[in-house]
């Protein structure tokens, strides 16, 4: 809609229908994302509907083509009511994981069996926003033919900076002063089992913060665990979280991939020292001022951390990620994509 020049913007963002059920990285960029825009006075609404009537808005912005069913209804709607559609794709190949944990055969058959579905809206999509440049030459390999594409970052919120240390050690009487903390799903992908067997030699404690989303997995990293050094605690409030990150030395996620992962970006805002998985994101975003492990092999997960566990400490990556990936600038990038994609 455009009022005197003025383009006042209505958007629909889309996402799988469960994205607030079962909370991941995804669910966060959506409501982030609607709600720093509406700061930006953009109109937004979240729908999770197929058949949704799209006649009040200006267009459609769709997240996640891993899980593509959903996203590729949500497309079919859009291309039905000549809508156009911007695209976050949160994407990378997990091949590799799925070799890794022995489930390659399944996946591969599915994953052939939708990719038909993931380029037909790359193709028919009119801005592609990927959330780094190697997840775009990604796209590019894989896809090949690409629509206009924005980077846009994932981001992070200065609350995080701004957490302190007693809460948590009050609430939870935690007696060690300082740990390697993970935060995030419990799952095979996020690979909390590998950081638990890489630290049982060390004397460092571990505190793995997270939802169970495999209930069998998560028994399998509680019977390796050592319970006098590695402790766990479901989902926490954003408040409590920031207050863990706090008092935490080091930060691991040593996912079979990440892209780059919100709890590293929370964590290295709250000035953790940061271990990351190298597969995905990671080096785009923190560049040398982060540590790096091949989530595949526990030598180099525990050499990280080790090294991480020594480091100076200093304010560098917390100013850094403050600075270039605060959700105001994030929504600011995506605003002006909108605004150029309409005019």
């Amino acid at each position: 809609m455009i009022i005197k020049g003025l383009i006042l913007l209505k958007v629909l963002l889309q996402n799988r229908a469960n994205y607030f059920n079962n909370l991941a990285g995804d669910t966060v960029q959506l409501l982030k994302t609607k709600e720093y825009l509406q700061k930006l006075e953009v109109e937004v609404v979240v729908s999770s509907d197929y058949e949704v009537d799209l006649r009040d808005y200006d267009l459609v912005h769709l997240f996640n083509l891993f899980p593509v069913e959903a996203t590729y209804q949500f497309y079919r709607n859009a291309v039905r009511q000549d809508k156009k559609v911007v695209l976050s794709p949160i994407f990378w190949d997990p091949t590799d994981f799925y070799k890794a944990c022995g489930e390659f055969t399944s996946f591969q058959k599915w994953w052939q069996q939708t990719q038909g579905m993931r380029r037909e809206i790359i193709t028919g999509s009119s801005m592609l926003f990927p959330g780094s440049y190697i997840e775009l030459l990604l796209l590019e390999e894989m896809f090949v033919h690409l629509p206009p594409s924005v980077i846009v970052p994932n981001g992070v919120e200065n609350f995080f900076a701004k957490g302190g240390p007693d809460y948590f050690r009050n609430k939870y009487q935690y007696d060690h002063k300082t740990f390697v903390l993970s935060v995030g799903r419990i799952t095979p992908q996020k690979n909390q089992l590998s950081l638990i067997k890489a630290l049982q030699k060390l004397e460092f404690p571990l505190l793995i913060v997270g939802p169970v989303n495999d209930g069998n997995y998560y028994l399998k990293c509680r019977k390796v665990a050592d319970p006098r050094k590695v402790r766990f605690l479901d989902t926490v409030n954003q408040t409590m979280l920031s207050s863990i990150y706090a008092a935490a030395n080091v930060h691991a996620l040593v996912s079979y991939y990440d892209l780059p992962g919100l709890v590293s970006l929370e964590a290295a805002a709250a000035g953790c020292q940061i271990v990351s998985t190298e597969c995905g994101a990671a080096r785009e975003y923190f560049g040398n001022l982060a540590f790096y492990c091949n989530p595949k092999e526990p030598e180099s997960i525990s050499a990280a951390v080790v090294k991480a566990w020594r480091a100076t400490p200093n304010n560098r990556l917390k100013n850094h990620v403050l600075t270039n990936y605060n959700w105001e600038k994030i929504a600011s990038i995506i605003k002006n994509a909108y605004q150029e994609l309409l005019n």
